[in-house]
C-alpha cells in the first residue's frame, strides 16, 4: 500500500449494498412522514360523533316533551288563576255550596302550583341540563370537523351507540 491509501476499497457489490441500505432507510423515513392519520382512529371518532349527534337528538326530544309538560302545567295554573279571579266576586259567603265550590277550585289551583314547582319543573330543568351538556360535548368534539363522506357512510351503516344514562 502506498502513502495516502489508508482507506479501504469497497468492491462494486459492496457499494451497491451500501447504496441500497441507504435508499431503503430514506424511503422508510419518507413513507413514515407521509403516512395518513390511521383510518381506525378516524373511524372511531366519526362513530363517536355520530353517536353524540344521535344522543343530542334523543335528549332534545326528551327535553321538548318535559318542557311541553311544564308549559301545560303553567298554562293550567294560569287558567285556574283566571277562573278564580272571575269567580271570586260571585261567591256568596252566605251560601255554603258557593263557598265550597270556590274552595275546591282553590285547592285544584294549589295542586297545579305544587306540580309546577315540583317534579314537572325538576324534570324539565334536568332534561334541559342533560341536553345542554351533550350539545356542549358535541360542539367541543365534533363541530366544524370535516370527515370524509365515505367513512361517515361506512360508520353510519354499522353504528352501535351506547344507551343514554
Amino acid at each position: 500500500m502506498g502513502r495516502g491509501q489508508g482507506m479501504v476499497s469497497v468492491s462494486g457489490f459492496g457499494r451497491v449494498a451500501i447504496w441500497g441500505i441507504g435508499l431503503i432507510a430514506l424511503w422508510g423515513a419518507a413513507a413514515k412522514a407521509q403516512a395518513p392519520v390511521p383510518v381506525p382512529t378516524q373511524s372511531a371518532e366519526i362513530a363517536a360523533c355520530l353517536c353524540l349527534d344521535q344522543a343530542v337528538k334523543t335528549l332534545r326530544a326528551d327535553m321538548d316533551a318535559k318542557n311541553q309538560a311544564l308549559n301545560a302545567t303553567t298554562q293550567r295554573l294560569a287558567d285556574f288563576d283566571a277562573q278564580l279571579a272571575r269567580d271570586k266576586p260571585q261567591v256568596n259567603i252566605n251560601n255554603p255550596d258557593s263557598v265550597a265550590r270556590y274552595k275546591a277550585l282553590l285547592e285544584q289551583r294549589d295542586a297545579a302550583y305544587r306540580q309546577s314547582i315540583g317534579s314537572v319543573h325538576t324534570d324539565a330543568t334536568a332534561a334541559t341540563a342533560r341536553y345542554n351538556a351533550r350539545v356542549s360535548e358535541y360542539n367541543a368534539r365534533c363541530a366544524n370537523r370535516p370527515f370524509p363522506s365515505d367513512l361517515v357512510a361506512a360508520a353510519q351503516s354499522r353504528l352501535m351507540c351506547p344507551p343514554l344514562p
